[in-house]
């Protein structure tokens, strides 16, 4: 047996994802024999032996994984991700397990309505709102939900960032009845849209008042199954609640170790006074260290669903 045929794995050990490391060029054909042998000795899965063995990193794992599942993040329609989605670009890590439980708990508590009408809350700034916001609604198109994010953030409005779309014209424009709402949709994904924030108004609690944001939802009701909204911090202006009336349902987003408590009791009874229902709270923690990096959420790594009592 030559040196070259001792050396090719055998493709019933490795299966689909050794081919694909082979293929990239991160494993080497004697290192694939060497994690199929601890997988078969181990009984480990291919990726875990391969960590075990020092041959590849979790980031690699998890993009491949992503590959082989068809949660592959690489590319949008428009646009391109920011690195610092992490459920977009490493849909098998922690984060994107929790999302994807949060997901769960929301498709459940949905299951009777037709439509999935959602809007995030904060009661501070840089709590991580909109990158939640946008996370969830990439995680919702996944199973097959026609969503619209809408960046309902007038006065800060950065959904469209995360997604590198520049300066384009959005909501503000669209309410104001500048532009039709169909000019202003942005398709990121098969089953994902995002309607950006656009120019900032010089009156944006006037813009968003009753009933123009459900108006704008009943009217593209047929073109999609959810709406995730992202909204203005709560504690600096009464834009949130406005939008919250509208859509019915909130989730509150919290930073651990950093939002106080008083303020998430104030939050939650300003929108349960505007006849909102407050599905529940989202903790979540990161280490904004600095980095250099303008999308500080890069490091979020963990987020629990928790129902408000």
């Amino acid at each position: 047996m030559s040196e070259a045929e001792t050396f090719v794995p055998d493709a019933s050990k490795i299966g689909r994802l050794g081919e694909l490391f082979l293929q990239r060029g991160l494993l080497t054909p004697e290192q694939i024999d060497q994690v199929a042998q601890l997988q078969k000795d181990k009984k480990l899965r291919f990726g875990d032996a391969a960590l075990a063995l020092g041959y590849l990193t979790q980031p690699q794992l998890d993009q491949a994984l992503g590959e082989q599942f068809g949660f592959s993040g690489k590319e949008l329609i428009n646009g391109s991700a920011d690195k610092s989605l992490k459920f977009f670009y490493f849909p098998f890590s922690k984060e994107a397990e929790e999302i994807r439980r949060l997901r769960s708990e929301l498709l459940l508590k949905f299951s009777a309505q037709e439509k999935i009408k959602l809007a995030l809350v904060s009661s501070a700034h840089q709590d991580g709102k909109s990158y939640m916001s946008a996370s969830l609604a990439i995680a919702l198109s996944q199973v097959g939900k026609r969503t619209l994010l809408i960046d309902a953030d007038l006065r800060k409005g950065s959904l469209h960032e995360y997604f590198s779309l520049g300066k384009p014209d959005g909501l503000s424009s669209v309410l104001a009845g500048r532009i039709a709402l169909a000019d202003a949709l942005i398709q990121l994904m098969p089953n994902l849209y995002l309607l950006p924030a656009g120019p900032r108004p010089p009156n944006p609690l006037e813009i968003l008042r009753a009933p123009r944001i459900r108006e704008l939802l009943e009217s593209c009701s047929d073109q999609f199954d959810a709406f995730v909204i992202d909204t203005y911090t709560a504690a600096n202006a009464s834009d949130a609640q406005m939008v919250a009336h509208q859509t019915g349902s909130v989730l509150l987003v919290a930073r651990k170790d950093h939002s106080y408590i008083d303020e998430l009791r104030h939050t939650k009874a300003d929108m349960q006074a505007a006849g909102v229902s407050v599905l529940g709270t989202i903790y979540n923690q990161y280490d904004d260290a600095a980095s250099g990096s303008s999308f500080w959420l890069s490091r979020w790594f963990s987020r629990i669903f928790r129902r408000n009592k």
